[in-house]
């Protein structure tokens, strides 16, 4: 066994998530596994999201065969391993503490039997591609029915998870940070948004918000996993839409334009427009849809907004356009995006319209 293979039976989430326990007793809920870090250098794991002692965690998952390597490897001398969450090993054999802090540890040995017994063998390599990409321009019907679906859910799983699970109320603010993020540093504007409360933004300069985002050091998704110039320059961007996104609470939507805070914020980049009016008007649209129909609807203005959406460009988009398939708009490449996610990387072909025709035929 290596510990690239406990990584990848993670990342495949080929591990009974439902059970896990700490060192200590304690249950513990993993919301995001993280994304692997394959570049060599730094935590195995970044942008996880765990729970455990009543208190969400934001930070990195470091991996090793036994708990002492994270000694041997020299980890304690690192910062760049400060923001670990979680450490997992294959066997617990000693405590492992960062600046006098007990590191939270998960032994998976004793989840490696039954079920979940360690595979002998495994495909170890992960396949980017589409298993029916050789068949699936035969089911032109099938796969536009796979996309209507797909969007519903995936408009509706998102939108429910922009509730803030203890009192029930839509996070806008939130909302608004993680779009800013992109998908790469999504998880870390989400821990800016605890770091600093909303009323910071009123409260204090736009100096000493600065100041507050330098003195909380956390992994960002980047070289060396620092703040870059052109991370801080859409922080600064994210603080100053943030602002004016507040202050136009209340007008009508025919003067609250958003094209109006891309200019105050200085966001030139039309993906990442794109990307904030995909992840975080669309869904602010939406809650405020439902509060003033009273009803849990709203599934269908929300496709007309995104169809009137170019389509974003990125790395799920081009495996589609390998296969023949091209999106039109971001209904359409959200809705391939949804497909791919939850259907195409965790092999569920069975349930998926065009595998079910697939195996008719």
């Amino acid at each position: 066994m290596l510990e690239i293979h406990l990584q990848q039976l993670w990342s495949d989430k080929r591990l009974p998530f439902h059970a896990f326990h700490l060192i200590n007793g304690a249950p513990i809920e993993i919301y995001q596994a993280g994304t692997w870090n394959k570049s060599g250098s730094g935590p195995d794991f970044q942008f996880a999201k765990i729970r455990f002692d009543d208190l969400t965690w934001f930070g990195s998952i470091e991996f090793h065969l036994k708990s002492s390597d994270w000694y041997k490897h020299q980890h304690h001398t690192d910062l760049a391993y400060d923001n670990v969450i979680l450490h997992v090993v294959y066997e617990y054999d000693e405590p492992v503490y960062v600046h006098q802090r007990l590191l939270p540890t998960l032994e998976l040995k004793s989840y490696l039997s039954g079920e979940f017994e360690f595979p002998a063998k495994y495909r170890w390599k992960t396949d980017s591609k589409i298993h029916c990409r050789h068949r699936i321009s035969d089911f032109p019907n099938q796969f536009k029915q796979m996309q209507q679906q797909a969007i519903k859910d995936r408009i509706t799983r998102k939108f429910s998870l922009d509730y803030k699970t203890d009192q029930q109320t839509f996070d806008t603010y939130s909302v608004i940070s993680k779009a800013f993020g992109t998908k790469n540093n999504s998880l870390s504007f989400e821990l800016l948004t605890h770091q600093i409360p909303l009323h910071f933004h009123f409260n204090l300069s736009e100096d000493e918000i600065r100041t507050l985002v330098h003195n909380n050091i956390q992994g960002w998704k980047s070289r060396n996993l620092q703040l870059t110039k052109n991370l801080y320059a859409r922080i600064v961007s994210w603080t100053r839409f943030i602002r004016w996104f507040y202050k136009q609470q209340g007008l009508n939507e025919s003067v609250f334009s958003w094209s109006e805070g891309f200019i105050h914020a200085n966001i030139k980049s039309k993906m990442l427009q794109n990307n904030i009016l995909i992840n975080a008007k669309t869904y602010i649209d939406l809650h405020v849809y439902r509060l003033q129909r009273k009803q849990q609807s709203g599934i269908f203005p929300t496709m007309k907004y995104l169809q009137s959406l170019p389509a974003e460009s990125n790395r799920i988009n081009s495996i589609w356009m390998s296969v023949g398939i091209t999106s039109k708009n971001a209904l359409e490449s959200q809705a391939n995006l949804e497909i791919y996610q939850q259907f195409c990387t965790v092999k569920k072909c069975l349930n998926c319209c065009v595998g079910q025709q697939i195996t008719k035929s």
